[in-house]
């Protein structure tokens, strides 16, 4: 995941999500959660765009020619209008509410985000991040450089959580560039160990990881980058309650190509 490496407001109203739906455990201290409606709002252009520039480049690598396009737009309707008639609104689509916690560790059913400092942390992220999907956790999208682990741990405004299973460190999650005096910063998240990516741990560690966040460091908006072609990635940022704000054009080169940026933005 990139940011695990990103205007839209969040929805008017959300869906109520218990913390047995998600697998967030109630905090005993106490928390406050975000209620969503049961309606989905329609997406806006920007993620609209993201999604057919995704596919386009996609498609353009099969040799797509533009009769192909159309038959694929005509397609793609006929299966959208199926569902709808069949009533196939997806609960899973629906933003989650996050429950703000007060302090680290914060335990979900099936991770745990406490704070980076235990013995063999920074031989873990140094692991993590030196693998094809990892080294984006540490990208700069402003320099398209990537920034060192040093730094990552060092700084004071970083805030940096480890994500672990049964007391096995698997990944890491991170605020960066915390501005207390703005009440911002940017999300940064990643799975390190490649048996544990693709179980949705990911998204449970961010969604622990934002309750942090707006809880104990008191964030009024949480932003991040991914590249618009990462479209998984996008749709978990959406049900984190994120919503795009901007597409960067030709923002960052990575291994000889331009890439569009998508920024994404949460705030309470």
């Amino acid at each position: 995941m990139v940011g695990q490496p990103g205007s839209f407001s969040l929805p008017a109203a959300r869906r109520t999500v218990h913390a047995s739906d998600v697998g967030v455990r109630d905090d005993p201290r106490g928390s406050q959660s975000t209620t969503p409606s049961r309606s989905r709002p329609s997406p806006p252009e920007t993620t609209v765009e993201a999604a057919a520039r995704s596919f386009h480049k996609e498609a353009a690598g099969y040799g797509f020619a533009l009769a192909d396009f159309v038959h694929f737009a005509s397609t793609l309707l006929g299966i959208a209008m199926t569902r709808q008639r069949a009533g196939a609104a997806q609960e899973d689509d629906l933003p989650l509410a996050i429950d703000r916690q007060a302090r680290l560790p914060i335990v979900g059913p099936n991770v745990t985000v406490r704070a980076f400092g235990v013995p063999g942390d920074r031989e873990c992220l140094e692991r993590w991040v030196a693998d094809a999907e990892g080294r984006f956790f540490l990208l700069s999208t402003a320099s398209g450089r990537r920034q060192d682990v040093e730094h990552l741990v060092q700084s004071h405004a970083n805030r940096v959580g480890i994500v672990t299973v049964a007391d096995r460190a698997i990944g890491c999650v991170a605020y960066l560039d915390h501005r207390v005096d703005q009440g911002r910063a940017e999300l940064r998240k990643l799975i390190g160990e490649r048996d544990m990516r693709g179980r949705g741990l990911g998204q449970e560690a961010a969604l622990l990881w934002l309750g942090y966040g707006l809880g104990a460091l008191g964030l009024r908006k949480i932003y991040l980058t991914t590249l618009v072609t990462d479209i998984g990635n996008i749709k978990i940022n959406e049900r984190l309650g994120f919503r795009v704000e901007g597409i960067l054009r030709n923002e960052v080169l990575i291994d000889g190509e331009y890439h569009d940026v998508l920024r994404m933005g949460l705030w309470p």
